[in-house]
């Protein structure tokens, strides 16, 4: 006697023949959640809030109150790592330039978030000030040699770097000194140089090239000049923004357009990219972004993301991956994988490691290793005309890989350790979305709606088809059953490719109601148990299909008493 049963279940793996699959995994797995390893439909969405636009492709929840929203759909966010900040500062990049903006900016009045930012960074002044002593020269006194240069302050207190040096002047303790500063020297651009910006202006003592500036005071930022009576042993901190350039931002500058992919990193950095450059700030001074902390690839980078143990740099080429403690001692590796990125939004951090689309599968990278996950489930063709690695938008949801494409998904599961492939039924078109990382939700765009994923208490309707089940010679399979949670279900069953049974059982109380769409000798009725009678078939190629929200196990064998035994 013959019968098969399957209790246990993974997903799909269209590269492995339907009669080769392993006995988990099925032909057709849609809308499936595995992590209990029967079959759970995931939950439907729910309504989250309404855009003010339609089009918007990114989406970043502020303070928890605020939905912003952008139609480029490459818009990265991070908050700010400034500790006492009280203005909630928020840094985002590809909407153009880098910006940063504050709750009296981004949510001011009553919709259309973001209202308002700025360029991120502080420039430079462009032009030095003029110095100019004055006074009776000290008899017998050694002279100190003298020069001025300034900085820019912007109203949230970000310092730039300096300006040219003044020229030198030789002056004793009893002579003063007239400092004039530029008065258009204003930058243009959209930077923050109102109510409360300032300039700062350092002093030196040797006049050499290899001097140090220091601290001698700071004046209002319309001030335009300064008289210089300190003394040397009164002068404050080396300047500290030497080196603090903003974020490329100009393509003139910078071919590769303005900074990317904007990401934060552990102690208070943050990191980001533009052509083969990777760019990473001053610890806890996300405005400043010195040369001396690029990293260049040999490949132009298409994403990075963080992972517990550093940052992995997705290129057109190879991937990388860099570590270090501290900017200023941060390393590439040149991982030997040969998968180019394909598609910047495919990029998920997944805690320990990084999935991304390659051009032959779904890529991971941990560490310095990296692999083809989905190597033995898809082959290349399959994954290039039927998952969409090219268009997906993807999203990390309770330890799996979400991703949507034009009218569809799919979902990558590793929990479990038997990593399992699934297909998700969308109704429209999610090309953006957000993953809150206070609560874990992922929250999506469809229309002009945000959406929670999977965050309505209602199920969506669960497919799965098995493998060909295949005996040594033609037999009539005459029983099929199905142990479920919660009916109705819905049965189909093949043999050798014809569909031969269709079943719709309910269980309206303590009996089942069997329904029948396909012609048989078999009359609808009320059942005692949940096992249906096949129709007289004889076929050697087996199929069996099953729908619902929570299924246990079902089971095509030739008599009653295999089906109550297995």
């Amino acid at each position: 006697m013959v019968y098969f049963k399957r209790d246990r279940f993974s997903g799909i793996a269209p590269a492995v023949t339907a009669r080769l699959l392993n006995e988990k995994f099925g032909q057709i797995a849609e809308n499936i959640d595995f992590e209990s390893g029967r079959l759970a439909a995931t939950n439907a969405d729910a309504d989250a809030y309404t855009l003010q636009n339609t089009g918007r492709r990114s989406i970043y929840y502020y303070r928890d109150t605020s939905w912003l929203e952008w139609s480029n759909e490459d818009v990265s966010v991070v908050p700010g790592p400034i500790p006492g900040d009280t203005t909630d500062r928020l840094y985002f990049t590809g909407d153009d330039y880098p910006r940063v903006g504050t709750v009296a900016t981004l949510v001011s009045g009553s919709s259309g978030y973001p209202v308002n930012s700025y360029r991120l960074g502080v420039p430079a002044p462009s032009a030095g000030l003029t110095a100019v002593k004055s006074g009776d020269v000290a008899e017998g006194e050694t002279p100190n040699s003298v020069s001025y240069v300034y900085t820019l302050v912007t109203a949230m207190g970000e310092e730039g770097p300096p300006s040219a040096a003044s020229g030198i002047l030789d002056i004793t303790t009893t002579e003063t000194v007239a400092l004039t500063l530029p008065t258009s020297n204003n930058p243009s651009g959209n930077y923050n140089f109102g109510a409360g910006s300032l300039k700062r202006i350092y002093r030196s003592n040797t006049g050499s090239t290899n001097t140090q500036f220091q601290f001698l005071t700071q004046i209002s930022y319309n001030s335009t000049t300064y008289t210089d009576t300190t003394s040397s042993a009164n002068l404050g901190e080396i300047i500290p923004s030497a080196t603090w350039i903003g974020p490329p931002d100009d393509s003139s500058l910078y071919p590769d357009g303005p900074l990317k992919g904007l990401i934060p990193l552990s102690q208070g950095t943050m990191a980001g990219f533009t052509g083969k450059r990777f760019c990473l700030s001053e610890p806890f001074l996300p405005h400043a972004w010195p040369i001396q902390y690029r990293i260049t690839t040999e490949e132009d980078i298409v994403a990075i993301a963080s992972t517990a143990n550093g940052v992995a740099a997705l290129t057109d080429g190879q991937p990388y991956f860099i570590t270090g403690t501290e900017p200023s001692a941060m390393t590439a590796i040149r991982v030997d994988l040969a998968q180019a990125c394909v598609n910047a939004r495919s990029v998920v951090d997944m805690g320990d490691y990084v999935l991304y689309a390659g051009p032959d599968g779904l890529c991971s990278l941990q560490s310095s290793q990296g692999q083809i996950v989905t190597k033995s489930q898809v082959s290349v063709k399959q994954w290039n005309a039927d998952f969409n690695p090219t268009t997906i938008r993807a999203f990390r949801h309770e330890g799996t890989y979400v991703a949507f494409h034009a009218g569809g998904g799919w979902v990558y599961d590793p929990r479990g350790g038997e990593a399992a492939l699934s297909t998700l039924t969308v109704a429209a078109d999610i090309r953006g979305g957000y993953r809150n990382p206070k609560d874990g939700q992922l929250y999506v765009i469809v229309g002009n709606k945000i959406k929670k994923y999977q965050g309505a208490s209602g199920k969506n309707t669960l497919k799965f088809k098995s493998k060909k089940f295949i005996s040594t010679s033609p037999i009539s399979m005459g029983w099929v059953s199905v142990d479920a949670d919660v009916y109705p279900v819905t049965v189909k069953v093949w043999g050798d490719g014809v569909l031969v049974a269709h079943y719709v059982l309910s269980k309206p109380g303590a009996t089942y109601t069997q329904a029948t769409t396909v012609p048989s000798n078999i009359s609808d009725g009320i059942l005692r148990e949940p096992i249906m009678r096949m129709p007289a078939v004889v076929a050697q190629q087996w199929e069996i299909q099953v729908e619902g929200t929570d299924i246990n196990e079902f089971c095509l064998a030739q008599s009653m008493d295999e089906v109550r035994q297995s």
